[in-house]
Order: structure tokens, then C-alpha cells, then sequence
């Protein structure tokens, strides 16, 4: 499967990480904030969460994420893995314009090793 499919997009969040997220007032869940949503896979939003803690990521099989991902999810494990690749590259890049370092090393480190798969 490939990363983009139109047949597959609906609206989804597109910048799920641990700063767009809201503790419910009762603190029985979390609430996703963030005004620009956009069209996309529902597996999107997933390849965001594969993009967060590269260090963390790279320490075991990088892929176990994706496929625990898409296990809770019942979403494509491969298409998890294809978004996450993308994010970290294009992340990565816009820390090191920023000189957000060491995160966007890290990230692109991570996108050269895991994007061979």
C-alpha cells in the first residue's frame, strides 16, 4: 500500500504530538487541539506519532511501532510506516532551518537509517 491513497483521505487532525493535546476537565481522556486539519489516510495522523522520539525509536525495531500502532488501530501497518518516514524527513528538516538541535539531527539520522526498509 502506498502512503497516499485519495480513495482512503477524510479529515484528520495532521500535527498529533504531545503539545496539541488537552486533559478532558473529568481527566478521563485527552482532547486533540489544533485548527488546521487537512485531508489525508486516517494512517496520517499515525506516522506523526512515528516521527516523535527518535532516539527512543531507533534503541529497538522501529517498526514495532507502526505494526503496534496499526494493531490498535486496525489501520495499515505499512502506510503507519511510509507517513512516518515522510514526517521525520520533512520535521527534521524544518528543526535544522530552525537550528532546533539536537531534534533535528536526530530525526534525519533516524529517516537515513529506517527509510531503506
Amino acid at each position: 500500500m502506498a502512503a497516499h491513497d485519495d480513495e482512503r483521505a477524510l479529515l484528520v487532525h495532521g500535527d498529533i504530538h504531545q503539545w496539541n493535546t488537552l486533559t478532558t476537565i473529568d481527566r478521563s481522556g485527552h482532547k486533540l487541539i489544533d485548527p488546521d486539519g487537512m485531508l489525508a489516510e486516517p494512517e496520517y495522523d499515525l506516522g506523526i506519532l512515528m516521527r516523535e522520539d527518535p532516539v527512543e525509536l531507533m534503541s529497538g525495531d522501529p517498526f514495532d511501532r507502526a505494526a503496534w500502532l496499526a494493531e490498535q488501530t486496525g489501520l495499515d501497518a505499512e502506510a503507519i510506516w511510509e507517513w512516518g518516514v515522510i514526517e521525520r524527513v520533512s520535521t527534521g528538516l524544518v528543526c535544522t532551518s530552525l537550528d532546533l538541535q539536537p531534534i533535528g539531527r536526530q530525526m534525519l539520522e533516524a529517516a537515513d537509517q529506517i527509510s531503506s526498509r
